[in-house]
């Protein structure tokens, strides 16, 4: 091996100490300071989250009320069992009202999705056009949201413009209201 002289040593050096400074850098101090910046963050994220928590907890009885409304205006009180008679009044009540012969109710199975719960019935409806197109808009005129879901129409009498269907009726709950 041959020996180095003053200046070679002098630049060996300097090279080797700015590869010792380099690997210490990317390997000790940035991923610290990466670390650090981190935890800027989090703190940061972590404030705002109070923030947001504190000022939701302050307006909880609102959110309450709000809350208790909802309930109140879909009509979520009870089990499904409970609310399939409620739906049945109100359809009945309705069929009167618009002179519609109901000549079968059924109730069909609940559908849930997430935290909403769709009770329905289906209905097997004879009437006048009009009596039903009445029949349909009281039903979705009801404050606990009652939709259509299903309808089938046929015309079975050649001289009278009866119609005969089946419809299925559905509103929604919540799952534990």
């Amino acid at each position: 091996m041959m020996k180095l002289n003053a200046r070679e040593t002098q630049i060996f050096f300097i090279t080797l100490g700015l590869a010792v400074f380099f690997v210490v850098y990317q390997f000790v101090f940035k991923p610290i300071h990466e670390g650090s910046l981190d935890i800027d963050d989090r703190l940061s994220l972590d404030q705002e989250r109070f923030i947001k928590a504190s000022q939701l907890l302050a307006q909880k009885d609102q959110i309450e009320d709000r809350y208790q409304h909802l309930i109140n205006l879909i009509g979520a009180a009870g089990s499904d069992e409970s609310q399939i008679p409620t739906i049945v009044a109100k359809v009945e009540a309705a069929a009167r009202e618009s002179n519609i012969h109901i000549s079968n109710i059924q109730p069909q199975r609940s559908n849930i999705l997430k935290e909403i719960v769709f009770l329905g019935v289906e209905l097997e409806i004879d009437g006048q056009w009009l009596d039903i197109v009445k029949f349909l808009n009281l039903i979705q005129q009801q404050p606990n949201f009652y939709f259509i879901d299903e309808l089938n129409l046929e015309k079975y009498s050649g001289t009278v413009n009866s119609l005969r269907g089946r419809v299925v009726i559905s509103r929604i709950s919540l799952v534990n209201p």
